[in-house]
């Protein structure tokens, strides 16, 4: 029997040059590298049940989610569209270095100490950032002078704003900080009343925070620009502290004021009918964290935002993570000008590793959280030739990858459990199976619980949470 010539396999891109992306995607966008942008934007991927167009016509503005869901990666490549297609962007990020005394003063101020006995506060800081938001959106105006349309009532708006912000230039916590402290503001009586002219209306007069507000709104309606189809505005998360249960709570709190206050200036743009959006993004953490009534956030999250997921819906459904792996490869190949490959898993991975094959393996691996894919796949490629992703060429950086998560989310527990009642977790789950139920779980506890006086103080919380604290759901 004669055999034909058997077909050369493709060259296939070296591990080495395939580029997972950034842990913080702002990092991502922020370049001057034209190519990497564009790989940026080829990589992207709409989680599940998420659609762009929700957030692009402004349906919703808030993404939530865990720890490196990618929120940020999702608010900045909307901003990125939004721009093509001729629309104004402003993207406002937090300072990641707000000091603990900073959040603490505004805390007090708004009577968030309450959450130490679990109590609403009965004051809080929705105002205060209605305020900030104001004076983004004043700032953009200013910064766009051809743009805006100019009238009397758009003007008073930026006035009013100056007159409010005047001399705060210490940052947007500390400008928060002292509105909220503050609570009434002189400001000119012609600001308030239109028809008020000559000296009746450069009389100054303290109004309360809420008056201003409701001044600010009604300015706003006469907002309009010429070109741009739309402005967007967004705000990157103000990060939860993991401290201590008392200053997670706070946190959560504040951040809960926010969300609140961008849905009630979305609302009244959305009554307006001036395409103007303001968007956010948030940790999921700030639902549990608060164990008090959450106002208006939860209706918020239910009608106008979306939660970042990366697991499959259905059982027979290829997890979204898994699409996203191999949206980065074949963004890569492109990038580097290789063939783009339609089998991504055949080709760079081992037909069995660990026992799994590549979808369970991505699955498991990476807890269906890009920023895990990001640590553990790309860690393992430096330095990889032609070699797919085995056990060897894993093993490398699973070590390192899982001394890195422990350590992450040992803070994260900080906030519920004590340093012991931590290290006794640890002490469980190491050595103990890799699929497991509660009922097993709680089995070990019990076990371990007679010998290990730690292990016994441990067995106070519940098996099934600490299991959902684990895991971070």
């Amino acid at each position: 029997m004669v055999r034909g010539p058997q077909q050369a396999s493709k060259p296939r891109l070296p591990l080495s040059k395939v580029n997972f992306g950034k842990t913080d995607a702002r990092n991502e966008v922020l370049t001057r590298d034209a190519s990497a942008l564009a790989q940026f934007k080829d990589s992207f991927l709409e989680p599940a049940g998420v659609t762009l167009d929700e957030f692009r016509f402004g349906e919703r503005y808030v993404v939530f989610g865990a720890k490196g869901a990618g929120k940020t990666a999702f608010l900045r490549y909307l901003q990125l569209d939004v721009q093509a297609s001729g629309c104004l962007t402003k993207f406002v990020t937090f300072s990641r270095d707000i000091t603990e005394e900073e959040r603490v003063r505004l805390a007090q101020i708004s009577k968030i100490e309450l959450i130490e006995q679990d109590g609403d506060p009965e004051q809080n800081a929705v105002s205060a950032w209605m305020l900030f938001i104001f004076r983004e959106i004043a700032e953009f105006i200013d910064d766009n002078k051809k743009i805006f349309t100019s009238n009397r009532d758009t003007r008073y708006f930026r006035d009013l704003i100056s007159k409010v912000y005047e001399g705060e230039r210490k940052g947007f916590l500390s400008w928060v900080l002292e509105t909220a402290k503050r609570g009434q503001f002189k400001v000119k009586a012609k600001h308030l009343e239109a028809n008020l002219t000559g000296k009746p209306g450069e009389t100054e007069r303290e109004v309360p925070l809420d008056v201003i507000i409701r001044q600010c709104l009604s300015l706003l309606k006469e907002l309009s620009w010429e070109g741009p189809r739309g402005i967007y505005l967004f705000f990157d998360e103000l990060n939860l502290s993991f401290g201590s249960r008392i200053q997670h709570k706070r946190d959560a709190v504040l951040i809960r004021d926010l969300v609140i206050a961008i849905d009630r200036i979305n609302s009244a743009f959305i009554e307006l009918g001036t395409p103007l959006y303001v968007f956010a993004g948030i940790r999921s953490e700030v639902l549990t964290a608060v164990s008090v009534p959450t106002h208006e956030i939860n209706k918020t999250l239910a009608d106008r935002g979306r939660e970042l997921r990366w697991f499959g819906s259905r059982a027979n459904e290829q997890a979204p993570i898994v699409t996203l792996f191999e949206r980065k490869i074949n963004a890569s190949e492109k990038a580097a000008q290789y063939e783009i490959s339609n089998d991504v898993l055949g080709e760079y991975f081992q037909r069995s590793t660990f026992g799994m094959d590549p979808k369970a393996l991505i699955v498991e691996l990476t807890w269906c959280n890009p920023r895990d894919l990001i640590l553990l796949f790309g860690e393992a490629a430096k330095g990889l030739g032609d070699e797919r992703f085995s056990e060897r060429t894993l093993a490398k950086s699973l070590e390192k990858y899982s001394i890195d998560a422990w350590a992450e989310r040992s803070e994260e527990l900080n906030v519920a459990y004590s340093a012991t009642e931590i290290q006794s977790l640890r002490k469980l789950l190491v050595g103990f199976e890799r699929y497991f139920s509660v009922r097993t779980f709680e089995e070990r506890i019990m076990r371990q619980a007679q010998t290990d006086q730690n292990v016994k103080l441990f067995s106070r919380h519940s098996a099934a949470r600490a299991i959902s604290d684990q895991v971070g759901s």
